[in-house]
């Protein structure tokens, strides 16, 4: 199984150094333990390329950011960020967009959510100029870049959030794939595989990379690991994305969409996703002490196994 470890925002609770040192940690443990990569995400705490930047050099495995909205900074700031991040990183970056969701990008940022697909489009394309070419000349109806870079170094592969139809199609045409987060077994068997596999045969590409981004906890107190990441999570299921998520698999909190159980149940749900066609897992370790410590130790175990 290609696992990669997906790290939760650390620094809520701590400070920023103290992130820094836990992700490095994080990072070295997976390269160790033979995980595939480490993902870290962007929310509202540390800038996932800029700590990739502190805490990734040396480590000789796939490092994600996943997943920066592309409303934050324009298609040139985030080819100069990933080119020269990618350079530090020998070459093991991976780039994942996403649009973010209603609420940041109007109420936050204050800027329009409208057409996200239609910008995204115009933004990758853009992106992609940038980082295989150096130079675009591009204008858009939303997104303008005429000009180029002087940067040498290889470019990164970059990957699209994608929960929708649109987006999916889009991750499947120009992208090296999607990466989803909180989409269960059923949404990936049945809509997110087939529908980005499609898109991407049409456009004459390879299959694409299926990224499955989700909380796991080995535990034997399945009710109990539940609620605590319903609680945790909770949040999220605010969010229109998710909230579809939830409801294709017909669940009611983020809890149950969690892949919870004993050692045997949590491989048998994680070997689930690849049989629907996830080419990696996202492993996001939650829980108590002991349960993250033991979700460390089977995802290493079957992700090791694999090789």
């Amino acid at each position: 199984m290609e696992i990669s470890i997906f790290g939760l925002d650390l620094s809520r609770d701590a400070a920023a150094e103290t992130c820094l040192d836990t992700i490095r940690a994080q990072i070295e443990r997976a390269s160790r333990e033979g995980l595939r990569g480490y993902w870290l995400p962007q929310a509202i705490g540390l800038d996932a390329l800029t700590a990739l930047a502190a805490v990734g050099r040396g480590v000789d495995m796939p490092l994600g950011a996943g997943v920066v909205p592309v409303y934050t900074r324009h298609p040139v700031v985030m080819a100069q960020q990933a080119l020269t991040l990618n350079k530090a990183l020998a070459g093991n970056l991976i780039l994942g967009l996403g649009t973010s969701h209603r609420a940041f990008v109007e109420r936050v940022w204050g800027q329009s959510f409208d057409r996200p697909a239609e910008y995204m489009a115009e933004y990758v394309e853009i992106l992609l100029l940038l980082l295989e070419e150096r130079q675009a000349y591009v204008k858009g109806k939303r997104v303008v870049m005429r000009g180029e870079l002087d940067i040498d170094g290889p470019a990164c592969e970059v990957m699209i959030a994608a929960l929708g139809p649109r987006m999916l199609e889009l991750a499947g045409r120009m992208a090296a794939g999607t990466v989803t987060w909180m989409a269960g077994l059923k949404t990936i068997r049945d809509f997110t595989v087939p529908t980005i596999n499609e898109a991407a045969a049409a456009a004459g590409r390879s299959a694409p990379t299926v990224a499955v981004g989700l909380p796991v906890c080995v535990t034997d107190d399945i009710a109990g690991a539940k609620a605590r990441a319903t609680a945790m999570l909770g949040k999220e299921e605010q969010a229109a994305s998710y909230k579809n998520m939830l409801d294709r698999e017909g669940l009611s909190s983020a809890g149950e969409i969690c892949i919870v159980g004993n050692e045997d149940r949590v491989s048998q749900q994680l070997a689930a996703f690849f049989a629907a066609g996830a080419t990696t897992v996202l492993a996001a370790p939650i829980g108590t002490d002991d349960e993250i410590e033991r979700t460390w130790e089977l995802l290493a175990l079957l992700s090791s196994s694999a090789k």
